[in-house]
């Protein structure tokens, strides 16, 4: 997996080299608002939904290509503790945590975008070519932060590993961000995908949030990681205890969830 995810972001390098250099060649390859065919660059702009489109729909159909934090709000990834509990339990600090970095990373989201529009706008940058070069920039910053260092993980959400991470699946949505500033069927049908990754994952949480805590979730635990994404972080492994006072979350029987 790891080596995979070094692929992937030479792959997004090169396509955000790509972008950079037909901004500078002229920005009007990279306006996605140009009609069916987008402009001159439309063979890239294609190729670059593409991709996007293309991940983001593994995101929502469950499958091993994928690291087991993409995909431990799905039943068939999760596994209870052995202390035999049902599943529905969760500690309250785990609990509380959670929320705490997910409202505390959104909002510096927010704050950070917000800056760069403006930025852009009083500079007469905020166009659509300038949207896509960051939307690749993100697109390579999200697997940085996946193999080198993650401010939202340090800053907010202090979990270990993206294995554990409460926002893990929030990456498409961030990267689209700078779309919803240019309406249009491209900007919008990736909005919408990222949307429901967004949705499908926190519905999830709302309903088993004891998926998301490697205190009751057996396969988000060190020792029980496939991934081996932490290779470069030099992540310690640890095998949490899980705290003998846990709170009950109301939902279903997990053996019942799909």
């Amino acid at each position: 997996m790891f080596r995979g995810y070094v692929w992937k972001l030479i792959f997004r390098a090169l396509f955000l080299a790509v972008a950079v250099w037909l901004f500078f060649t002229g920005e009007g390859a990279l306006d996605f608002t140009a009609g069916l065919w987008l402009g001159a660059g439309g063979w890239f702009l294609y190729a670059v939904w593409l991709m996007l489109a293309l991940e983001m729909l593994g995101r929502l159909i469950p499958n091993t290509r994928i690291t087991i934090g993409a995909r431990k709000h799905y039943a068939r990834t999760y596994a209870a503790p052995p202390s035999g509990d049902s599943g529905r339990l969760l500690p309250a600090e785990a609990r509380a945590r959670l929320h705490k970095g997910a409202v505390s990373s959104a909002v510096a989201w927010v704050v950070f975008n917000t800056a760069v529009f403006l930025a852009l706008f009083f500079l007469d940058m905020l166009k659509p070519a300038a949207a896509v070069l960051i939307v690749l920039a993100y697109s390579v910053f999200d697997i940085v932060c996946i193999l080198f260092f993650c401010p939202f993980q340090k800053l907010f959400t202090r979990t270990r590993c993206c294995t554990a991470c409460r926002i893990h699946n929030w990456d498409y949505f961030m990267m689209c961000t700078p779309l919803i500033a240019f309406p249009s069927v491209y900007s919008a049908s990736l909005l919408l995908l990222s949307a429901a990754v967004l949705a499908r994952w926190e519905t999830s949480l709302r309903k088993n949030p004891h998926f998301f805590t490697e205190e009751t979730n057996e396969s988000l635990r060190c020792s029980n990681c496939k991934d081996k994404l932490c290779l470069i972080r030099g992540v310690t492994v640890q095998t949490p205890a899980v705290n003998t006072e846990l709170s009950v979350i109301a939902g279903p029987d997990p053996q019942s969830h799909t």
